[in-house]
């Protein structure tokens, strides 16, 4: 079983016994911790609502988390987790120069699932209550643009590609107007094919060679 944590994910000891649907007990309350934002705003996140939505005691939230700042940190880490287990995903068939810039982009195409709302909901209520929480993410990001630079094609343009998926996301998260249907696949489209390297790409390559 894992905690995580801003510093990293450290192995705890299990306490799932009382777990019927076999979901570890850090993930639940996780999960009810975005459930709640996501229902009544986060205001109202507090440790006793967030484990009677879990359904399980205080002391029990306690023991895996031991302040609400706690589990804000665990569910911003986990999320930084989840897209770069996505990312992950993507690159499994691609070695192409650009491939970490396609993997960046596709991994962030596809339409959230709705019930992952409440995860992102919580994200943009964390970072309009304490930008800190947000540090998982940040510290990610850096990693992540510092692969996009040194992806195999223009640093610029793989730049470009991460602020407009980036801003198309945020568009997504904040319920603001944005292009839909074939225009929002052909932007799409015309992204990915701003990460294939060109001939002067090749070029360049070869005369360094």
């Amino acid at each position: 079983m894992l905690l995580y944590r801003l510093d990293g994910i450290v192995p705890i000891m299990s306490n799932t016994c009382s777990n019927p649907d076999g979901i570890p007990v850090q993930d639940r309350l996780l999960n009810a911790a975005g459930q709640v934002v996501a229902r009544d705003g986060v205001r109202n996140l507090t440790l006793e609502a967030v484990a009677k939505e879990a359904g399980v005691s205080k002391g029990g939230l306690l023991y895996h988390f031991p302040s609400k700042s706690a589990l804000i940190e665990a569910f911003i880490a986990r999320l930084a987790c989840r897209c770069e287990q996505n990312q992950a995903k993507c690159l499994e068939s691609d070695s192409a120069p650009g491939a970490f810039t396609r993997a960046y982009l596709t991994a962030r195409m596809d339409r959230p699932n709705p019930q992952d709302q409440p995860t992102h909901s919580a994200l943009l209520a964390a970072a309009g209550t304490d930008p800190q929480y947000l540090a998982p993410f940040r510290e990610r990001f850096s990693q992540w643009q510092s692969q996009l630079e040194n992806d195999g094609i223009d640093p610029v343009i793989a730049t470009l590609v991460r602020l407009a998926i980036d801003g198309l996301c945020l568009d997504r998260l904040l319920g603001m107007p944005m292009p839909r249907g074939e225009l929002l696949q052909q932007v799409f489209d015309r992204l990915i094919t701003m990460t294939k390297p060109s001939r002067s790409d090749h070029s360049s390559s070869s005369d360094h060679g």
